[in-house]
């Protein structure tokens, strides 16, 4: 007589759901896993500390309207395939997420038990699947700091050999990711400031050439320059809010140039001459995006005659 067959997960001291099984290859169709078996995601540049009020935004979505999205994860083993060294660090989670760090981080602050997840394998293939795959999330829907984003892109040049190749991944141009990288050179101090948004990525764009020691003191010195000539320019205009009046040859009647326009102003701080507009813009758009530019710069204006 044949003996009781013997579930293996009974054994277990914490039993998986009956769906949580392990899969060869990856699947399209959403299933369901205790949160303490997903991992979370150890090469993850995103500092979730950070970004305490969105977690907990997502949170209280998760409680009202439960979980939307399923997070992408690959089964532990293909994990470890390529990132043995991370063992300790995932525990016996059997799942690692992929996507959806802040999904998993919500569920946990709510206590909610189980996420919905999506099995894919295939984005643990390599090293540089993966990193590009994490990356690539990051970078087109989570609204990355700079210098989370500029880490992310480190890690996928580190893995692809070159920052050729990891432009090529992520549909960037090779110039992008320099800029990105480099601004991992900056001071800790300007560094902060980029990540609260006190200072915008175009005044440290160049900053990388300047001794740490002295960036922060270099970049105050370009902020008080621009204070300064903004003063200037905006004490062209009346005490009424008008432009002084001006003579047929454009300049004021009192002898001052008239106010830049906001376009003339931005023209100015990309560079003046199209050689320097180009290269600021290369390093800023995506491909598809430069091409629309080009494409709009080459259409007829409406009235424009030549």
């Amino acid at each position: 007589m044949a003996g009781k067959r013997v579930n293996l997960s009974d054994l277990a001291s914490e039993p998986a759901l009956p769906e949580a099984r392990k899969p060869a290859i990856t699947e399209t169709t959403p299933r369901t896993a205790r949160v303490q078996q997903v991992a979370a995601n150890p090469l993850n540049t995103r500092d979730l500390n950070a970004d305490r009020a969105k977690i907990e935004s997502i949170a209280e979505s998760l409680k009202t309207h439960g979980q939307l999205q399923p997070c992408a994860v690959v089964s532990r083993e293909a994990f470890l395939r390529i990132y043995p060294e991370h063992e300790t660090v995932i525990g016996s989670a059997v799942w690692v997420q992929v996507t959806g760090g802040r999904r998993r981080a919500a569920a946990l602050l709510v206590a909610q038990p189980t996420l919905e997840i999506i099995v894919k394998n295939n984005l643990a293939d390599s090293r540089e699947a993966w990193v590009s795959a994490t990356a690539a999330e990051n970078l087109d829907r989570e609204n990355l700091d700079p210098i989370e984003e500029a880490r992310a892109v480190q890690l996928l040049v580190q893995e692809c050999g070159t920052a050729k190749a990891a432009a090529a991944r992520l549909s960037r141009t090779p110039p992008w990711v320099t800029q990105r990288l480099n601004l991992l050179k900056l001071a800790p101090e300007v560094q902060s400031l980029l990540r609260a948004g006190d200072v915008p990525l175009r005044d440290v764009r160049d900053l990388h050439q300047v001794p740490p020691e002295t960036q922060f003191e270099e970049l105050q010195q370009r902020r008080q320059r621009l204070e300064h000539e903004l003063t200037a320019v905006n004490q062209i205009v009346d005490s009424d809010g008008t432009l002084p009046a001006t003579s047929t040859g454009g300049e004021s009647k009192r002898g001052m140039t008239p106010r830049r326009s906001p376009a003339a102003s931005a023209i100015r701080r990309l560079g003046g001459t199209p050689e320097k507009i180009a290269e600021s813009l290369r390093t800023e758009l995506t491909q598809e995006d430069l091409q629309t530019l080009i494409d709009l710069l080459r259409s007829q204006p409406t009235g424009l005659t030549e």
